[in-house]
């Protein structure tokens, strides 16, 4: 897989998409570690400055890892969650051959205020019961996941197991209540110096971050969910279908 420069197009640019090409084809294997800076100078002829920056994208975008002190790695393959159904953590980490995981960061009762009261149509400082876990499969930080419920639809909340059921069934089992429809919205973050060390990451790799707002059969809503899954590790698909047969 030869190297040609290209007038027009920054250095940096050009290798990173060698390099990709290179991931791709298979080149080297997962978590194999690439040639070093140096020899990555001489294979393509430039200076660390421009290497370091090809490299530096493709952490970001998920396709290599950097430990420090040892090199620099080829990432795992991501683990696809399809976005067609209420999800499961634990059903999913099941799913893809994982032993799924979750860590209670903190549980706490405290009054809502105007943005959590609006994503949860509440008054501004009702209580809400907050819960903050760490998802992990097979040991590894895969997404950090904040829920907010009204503490009044959903009271005690706290002694119920969050850390090994899901709440969608503790929703169902143990309160009575129907998840009807769901709402999410998806966008790309970077992950500041907590959530990066949580989720043992770089701060350069993306996060998918996603609001779930969740409904009940009355039209109220259950909860309010943020979740910051690893980019490197985790993508999303979504099946499209058309009511008509066609496309236009």
């Amino acid at each position: 897989m030869k190297f040609q420069k290209k007038i027009g197009t920054p250095l940096y640019l050009q290798i990173k998409e060698h390099l990709l090409a290179k991931i791709d084809a298979g080149v080297w294997p997962e978590e194999a570690m690439i040639p070093t800076e140096s020899e990555l100078c001489d294979e393509y002829d430039v200076s660390k400055i421009t290497v370091r920056e090809a490299i530096k994208l493709l952490v970001r975008d998920g396709r290599l890892s950097r430990i420090p002190g040892k090199g620099t790695f080829i990432t795992k393959q991501k683990i696809e969650q399809k976005l067609d159904r209420f999800f499961s953590f634990t059903r999913w980490a099941r799913q893809n051959n994982l032993s799924p995981a979750s860590r209670i960061l903190k549980v706490e009762a405290l009054p809502s205020d105007l943005h959590i009261a609006r994503h949860l149509g509440i008054p501004e400082g009702e209580i809400v019961t907050r819960v903050e876990r760490l998802r992990l499969g097979n040991n590894e930080p895969l997404m950090l996941e904040v829920i907010w419920v009204p503490t009044s639809l959903f009271p005690d909340l706290h002694i119920h197991d969050l850390a090994n059921v899901p709440l969608n069934d503790i929703v169902q089992n143990e309160y009575g209540l129907s998840l009807v429809r769901a709402l999410e919205t998806i966008e790309p973050r970077t992950a500041d110096e907590s959530v990066s060390r949580l989720l043992a990451i770089e701060k350069e790799v993306l996060l998918l971050h996603v609001e779930h707002t969740a409904y009940i059969a009355n039209g109220r809503i259950a909860y309010f969910a943020t979740s910051s899954y690893r980019g490197d590790r985790v993508k999303f698909s979504i099946e499209l279908k058309s009511s008509s047969g066609g496309a236009s």
